[in-house]
């Protein structure tokens, strides 16, 4: 199920409402007649072109703004205010064209100005990936490139390889002959050059926060790959699929690695976050033809631009600007990724499916993959619920994405706006079963980021928090549902989904995830009504059900304690200064809770070291601390109990630490 709720669609919005007022009646009840997604998109595509698409030729890229960034950028450089100087070479880059031998000088001046940039603040590594950058790119002044080398030498001699620093020496002295300086300066600077070359340089290396992938090595099942083997997935007519354990399961195993299926920035973060593989970015690459998305690396940029973007680029401002949704984007993207032969090939199979009264089952594979398009296909979609007005505007907004797809010269044949072929229909079908799936299936991308004055807060919870940077689709993850008490935590490194549990999970548990209310801080009635309109299902989850209160109406001197008879699932619920003895009212069975009190005695010893460990960044080691006093308590009692909750979170924030940050993020106690 999704946590990415659906948006207003902004200028879209309103063009969609204009054209669905202007249907006739006869219209509109021949709609609510048909019975497939192929009927719908024929029937409304010629009213649906009344909705504008704007193709700008320049796509945000203009020669006079950049060389006016390169300028106030030399500006700030010159002032040594080099935060702002980043800004403006970075703007530069982005904005400037690539399609003569003017504009691409342009760009190597501003890659270099930002490379010089990033010398100043000892980060060697990014003025080298800089240096490579502009070589590829290939027009900067021959003149000047005695600057580079030299640059390049220093940074090597900071990284402690003196044979590259040896080298790059070397390369500079060529250079100097094809400069234009005077013999005196020349004399000057090859002396500077010997010198540096015999100078064993000291220079301070910035640190710098490295986004770690989890060291653990993950094994899926032979049938679900990105699950844990002790994970099966079963399926009921009220829950529909749904994940169980197999087998027990530890508190903070990594239950669910999965790549996505398909993941979108979104217009936000697209000039902030790779367009590829969701890192946040202080050095972006350009993309050659548009202003509207970054790049991590050239790497990145060369498999999106032979892929996806290449057919997104000539409308991605139209499609930023329109205000589409980021499940819009989602939509599109699944399709874009993949070329049409792919989606072709599938036609004959899956054109009977896109008819909401198909009788047929759904393809059962003996692999279950997140690459497999089938897997996305046959998600929940809840369209017995779904009524006929909501589907002409997810009708409208499918037409929509079509035309984009057309305009960006996905179809190997010649198409017209105004002429919808036998071919296209499909693909528009495509996209508006998408949107539906995602409505109920997306899950947020997201980074970890320091809140604004986050040094001035003391409370280490509101200091930073793990914020969304887009969209994507992970057909396993999809399969679990939702509790307001989940059994999980989940974050991403790069756009990959690592799933981990919070709490023990017993052989026969049902393992939830969380759709975004948790009983800790939101009221029942709230919880229940945003899960309704959000996900058009009724919560009865435990907490919903025994109406558990939120943590601030917590008392630490109330707890929970479980009958001691095997599977007995009575808890009594005792304040510490209560008789020590109970009776239990399913078993009848007389129990104390002495050694209950005593076993919950050793978290004032494990829970103070694991806070210590906390606040001094050794997050490996207060996780496993924490994870140790949360087995304690949930060994002698049972939820609600404040204090549970306090060493989940912990847990969490251990747990997210291992995840996406952003690229300035700072770990503030």
């Amino acid at each position: 199920m999704s946590d990415v709720h659906v948006k207003n669609y902004t200028l879209l919005q309103n063009y969609c409402e204009k054209a669905i007022s202007q249907l006739s009646g006869e219209c509109i009840e021949r709609f609510k007649k048909t019975k497939d997604e192929y009927s719908r998109i024929k029937l409304l595509y010629e009213a649906a072109t009344s909705i504008p698409i704007t193709i700008l030729e320049l796509n945000g890229k203009t020669l006079k703004n950049s060389l006016e960034r390169k300028i106030e950028g030399n500006s700030y450089f010159a002032k040594k205010d080099y935060i702002n100087a980043l800004k403006c070479y970075n703007d530069g880059i982005i904005k400037c064209p690539q399609n003569s031998v003017e504009s691409r000088e342009l760009l190597t001046i501003l890659i270099s100005n930002r490379s010089a940039t990033f010398f100043a603040l000892n980060e060697y590594k990014k003025v080298l990936n800089d240096i490579d950058y502009l070589v590829e790119i290939g027009n900067y002044p021959a003149h000047l490139n005695y600057k580079i080398w030299i640059r390049k030498a220093k940074c090597y001699h900071a990284l402690k390889n003196e044979n590259l620093a040896s080298e790059a020496c070397d390369e500079a002295l060529k250079s100097l002959k094809f400069s234009k300086l005077d013999k005196k300066s020349i004399r000057t600077i090859t002396q500077d050059i010997e010198k540096t070359k015999q100078t064993k340089l000291t220079l301070v290396l910035k640190h710098e926060l490295v986004i770690a992938e989890d060291p653990e090595i993950f094994e899926g099942s032979k049938e679900y790959i990105a699950a844990h083997p002790n994970i099966s997935f079963e399926r009921d007519t009220y829950q529909g699929r749904y994940a169980v354990a197999n087998g027990d399961i530890e508190t903070g195993t990594i239950i669910l690695e999965e790549n996505a299926h398909g993941a979108v920035v979104d217009t936000e973060h697209a000039l902030t976050n790779c367009q590829n593989c969701f890192l946040s970015v202080e050095q972006p690459i350009a993309c050659s033809t548009c202003a509207n998305v970054i790049f991590c690396s050239t790497i990145c940029e060369r498999l999106a631009n032979r892929g996806y973007h290449k057919v997104e680029c000539p409308f991605q401002e139209s499609l930023f600007k329109s205000g589409a949704s980021v499940n819009c984007f989602l939509a599109l993207r699944i399709i874009t990724q993949k070329h049409y032969s792919y989606f072709n090939d599938k036609k004959n199979r899956l054109k009977d499916y896109l008819n909401d009264n198909c009788q047929k089952t759904a393809i059962k594979k003996k692999i279950y993959r997140y690459d497999d398009y089938d897997n996305v296909f046959f998600l929940c979609r809840n369209e017995h619920l779904r009524n006929k007005e909501e589907l002409i505007h997810f009708s409208f907004m499918s037409i929509y994405l079509l035309r984009l797809l057309k305009l960006g010269r996905y179809f190997p044949f010649k198409t017209d706006d105004k002429v919808l072929r036998e071919e296209e229909i499909y693909f528009g079908s495509l996209i508006l079963r998408h949107l539906q799936i995602l409505q109920f299936n997306a899950h947020e991308v997201s980074e970890l980021r320091n809140l604004p004055n986050s040094s001035e807060i003391q409370d280490v919870m509101n200091k930073y928090e793990n914020a969304s940077t887009g969209a994507a689709i992970y057909p396993t993850l999809a399969l679990f549902n939702h509790s307001c008490d989940p059994s999980i935590v989940r974050y991403n490194i790069k756009s990959k989904m690592v799933v981990r549990t919070i709490k023990p999970v017993k052989k026969g548990d049902i393992i939830y995830e969380n759709y975004g209310p948790l009983y800790t801080t939101m009221p029942l009635r709230e919880r229940q009504v945003t899960l309704k309109n959000n996900y058009w299902f009724e919560c009865l989850c435990i907490p919903c059900v025994e109406m558990w209160p939120k943590f601030d109406e917590m008392t630490d001197k109330q707890i929970r304690i479980p009958c001691k008879t095997e599977k007995c699932p009575y808890v009594h619920i005792t304040k510490l200064e209560d008789n020590p003895f109970f009776t239990c009212e399913y078993c009848h069975k007389v129990n104390s809770i002495m050694s209950n009190l005593k076993g919950l005695m050793v978290l004032d010893t494990i829970l103070p070291e694991a806070e210590n460990l906390f606040c001094s960044e050794q997050l490996k080691s207060a996780m496993e601390k924490f994870l140790q006093g949360l087995n304690i308590l949930f060994e002698y009692t049972r939820s609600p109990h404040p204090e549970i909750i306090k060493v989940q979170q912990r847990i969490r924030n251990c747990m997210i630490h291992m995840g996406n940050k952003r690229y300035n993020y700072k770990f503030d106690i």
